[in-house]
This record gives structure tokens, C-alpha cells and sequence, in this order.
């Protein structure tokens, strides 16, 4: 698995590249699968007194996992992220074989509530224009929406962008309040 090391504003020594390496490599007997990991190092807060940020992300043939740990010393949340990132890869390999037992057939997919969709703003609402605070970019390739909820869940997130399989465009997954999930899909032209 290669292994891509970026640092945010610190000196990432080799003696933590190799440390790192042996523990993220150790992934790889589980998960044979994995292409590539990205870590991420960087400092909570400025000054030498601050926690490490360590942010793993593992490329598994198109789907990922990612974990971030904060500690006052690297390896120590390198550790961590490893334990997380062998959690994930366990729940992925599981529900990986439970899902060709659970294939969905096209007509019990995810109902699209039509209203729900359409619903405007009202009258008297204003937008407040924010600032771009990050920008993710990411390979997409297409899925299903079984296959978009399997790797949100994976993920730990609440919403998740893909390009459906079934209808050749961008569709947005999200969780509801009630624990079920919607999905927002735009209007053809």
C-alpha cells in the first residue's frame, strides 16, 4: 500500500513515516484491497503545547475509510487511527459480504418524496453568504444507492454525495432526523 504523508504546517520525521507505515501496512492483511493512505499531520493549536491532528485516509478500490485521532504525541494518535481505521475495515468486510445476501431490487429502493424536494423557501427567509472554509475533492464513481448508504455509513457521515448508477447523475444521501434516509436529486431540464 503506498503510503503519502502531508504535514500542515510541521516537519514529519522518518522515524514517524516508518512507525506510521508499519502500523497502517498492518491494515493490508485485512483488507488486501487498499491502494493507497493519505495522513494527514498537523497542530491543534499554535505553539508546541498543541495536540496532534492525525486525519487517515484509506483508498480501498473506490471505496474509503477515514479516521482522525488527536494526541500530544503523534505516534500515540497514529495508534488510535489505526485502531478506528481496523474497526471500519471489519464493519466494511462484513456488510460487504452481507450485502450480495441483501441485494435491493430497483423498485424497493429509496422512495423520492417529490414534495419535499420542491419546497422553497419562504417569503421572508434571507441567505447569509459564508466563506469557503475547505474544499474536498474526491474520485466518484457510480453506485447504487445501497452501495452510497454502505459508504456513508462507513464513513461516519451524515449526508453523502455519489453519482447514481441507476439514473447517470449526481444525487445527494443524507439521514434523517427519524433515523431512515432521503436523497435530493436534481430536476431534469
Amino acid at each position: 500500500m503506498d503510503i503519502i504523508f502531508r504535514g500542515q504546517h510541521l516537519t514529519i520525521s522518518d522515524q514517524f513515516r516508518e512507525y506510521a507505515a508499519d502500523h497502517l501496512n498492518k491494515l493490508t492483511r485485512y483488507l488486501p484491497i487498499a491502494d493507497h493512505a493519505i495522513v494527514d499531520v498537523r497542530r491543534e493549536a499554535k505553539g508546541s503545547e498543541g495536540r496532534f491532528v492525525v486525519q487517515v485516509t484509506v483508498s480501498a478500490n473506490g471505496t474509503f475509510l477515514r479516521a482522525e485521532e488527536r494526541s500530544f504525541e503523534m505516534q500515540a494518535a497514529i495508534d488510535m487511527a489505526t485502531n478506528a481505521l481496523s474497526r471500519q475495515v471489519k464493519r466494511f468486510k462484513e456488510t460487504k459480504v452481507l450485502r450480495s445476501e441483501r441485494r435491493i431490487a430497483k423498485d424497493n429502493r429509496l422512495p423520492v418524496d417529490e414534495d419535499e424536494a420542491r419546497e422553497a423557501l419562504p417569503p421572508d427567509a434571507e441567505l447569509v453568504m459564508g466563506r469557503v472554509v475547505r474544499i474536498k475533492r474526491f474520485p466518484m464513481k457510480p453506485m447504487t444507492e445501497a452501495e452510497a448508504i454502505d459508504q456513508m455509513e462507513l464513513l461516519g457521515h451524515n449526508f453523502f454525495l455519489f453519482q447514481d448508477a441507476d439514473k447517470d447523475t449526481l444525487a445527494l444521501l443524507y439521514r434523517r432526523q427519524d433515523g431512515g434516509y432521503a436523497m435530493i436529486l436534481p430536476e431534469p431540464e
